[in-house]
């Protein structure tokens, strides 16, 4: 049973701030024992202020509340999966990209970063990997699963719910928060920890994510029930 009195975002639904406590009809969504995070695109590839992605601040503070998460979560045996990608040299795994077409069209560079070929120094994540966590390196487009073998591992490490934090919201988030849904995960849209590639678009996307996806939750909120379930297994 939730500890906390954890809200989730709802759209479409006539309440005040348009939150709902996620309890009782969500609780499933709550199992500690079956989460797992996901961070996607906190590469430093796409984080360095000198790649033109973020800004420098924005990066710096979005590294820092995702990694005091991660470290909650870790406390409470929730394994961090780090998901990112790294391209095989001369471009090949992005002749057929149509991101690498379409993204230019509105001004900005296509993300994730192009260049993260392997042997680069853009290919390690900006955030602390723990010697518990998990890597991935094999997404080549804006889906995690895609080309990857983070199903396989969700299955082994037996974790069916996702908190999903990261870098490019309307991307990464979106594609990946689709398909795990698809495949009946559980996913949590941690919108406060998951910066959207274009800022206008966060809040659609949150928006989105809220009809179709899973639960769209705060990260504090979060991070609160999490610790509560853990103290209460002590």
């Amino acid at each position: 049973m939730p500890k906390t009195a954890l809200t989730a975002k709802f759209i479409r639904l006539p309440v005040e701030g348009g939150r709902l406590p996620v309890a009782p009809a969500f609780d499933d969504f709550l199992d500690v024992s079956r989460m797992a995070v996901l961070e996607l695109g906190m590469q430093k590839g796409n984080l360095d202020p000198e790649q033109g992605y973020f800004e420098a601040e924005k990066a710096r503070d979005l590294i820092r509340r995702v990694d005091d998460f991660n470290q909650v979560c870790r406390r409470a045996g929730i394994p961090v999966i780090h998901a990112g990608s790294e391209y095989r040299s001369g471009g090949l795994d992005l002749c057929n990209a149509q991101h690498v077409r379409i993204t230019p069209l509105s001004g900005k560079k296509p993300f994730p970063n192009t260049e993260m070929e392997a042997g680069s120094p853009l290919c390690a994540f900006a955030t602390h990997v723990a010697q518990s966590d998990y890597t991935l390196l094999s997404a080549k487009r804006h889906n995690a699963f895609e080309g990857s073998d983070l199903e396989f591992l969700l299955k082994v490490l037996d974790r069916r719910i996702l908190l999903l934090v990261g870098a490019g919201l309307d991307c990464l988030g979106m594609g990946t928060g689709f398909c795990g849904m698809c495949k009946d995960f559980k996913c949590l849209m941690v919108e406060d920890l998951f910066l959207p590639y274009f800022e206008d678009l966060g809040e659609e996307c949150a928006r989105a994510a809220t009809l179709f996806i899973g639960l769209v939750v705060k990260g504090e909120e979060l991070a609160a029930e999490i610790r509560a379930n853990a103290a209460g297994e002590e």
